[in-house]
């Protein structure tokens, strides 16, 4: 690694950054996008709602090992967590279900149907929605991307701690 690579590395010590180190400038950026969403309009809670969804959607291992701690720490606890997974709707309270559902229809059509983003729209304004989608494409391009090149799930997760440090040095380059 060059010396700028091995400062991407050392914010998130993981398969996948190893893997997005091997494009030519995507990997710091791709990383700082992941941790912008911690900054970003939407709650802890619903950012984790969101991402385990598509993890499931997507056979993501990785981003559900990832994300399993953080949705705990943003209070679902694993009731909920198995209603997210299962896509079990009439379990959850109204606003997630509208929440899961959108994501549904983002990750699986392609696009969210005129339904899912007007039920939606009763409990989000628009910049949350354009964020909620964000975050469901940002969180379904790493689950592609760990997916298709075969990129192994690390025995010990890497922290999200200094995944702002990087977002941090994006803005000031």
């Amino acid at each position: 690694m060059t010396a700028d690579q091995l400062a991407v590395y050392e914010k998130f010590e993981s398969n996948l950054t190893r893997a997005l180190l091997l494009t030519r400038g995507s990997a710091a950026p791709h990383l700082a996008l992941g941790a912008s969403f911690t900054q970003g309009l939407l709650s802890d809670l619903d950012r984790e709602v969101i991402v385990l969804r598509v993890a499931k959607l997507r056979n993501s291992e990785f981003e559900r090992k990832l994300h399993l701690h953080l949705a705990l720490k943003a209070g679902l606890t694993a009731q909920d967590i198995n209603a997210i997974e299962e896509g079990y709707l009439t379990a959850m309270p109204v606003d997630r279900a509208a929440l899961v559902r959108y994501v549904d229809d983002c990750i699986l059509q392609h696009a969210a149907s005129e339904g899912s983003f007007t039920e939606l729209r009763k409990y989000y304004s628009q910049n949350d929605i354009a964020e909620v989608t964000h975050l469901a494409g940002h969180a379904a391009m790493t689950a592609m991307y760990l997916a298709s090149l075969r990129i192994p799930i690390d025995e010990g997760i890497a922290s999200w701690d200094n995944l702002a440090d990087i977002e941090a040095a994006q803005q000031r380059n």
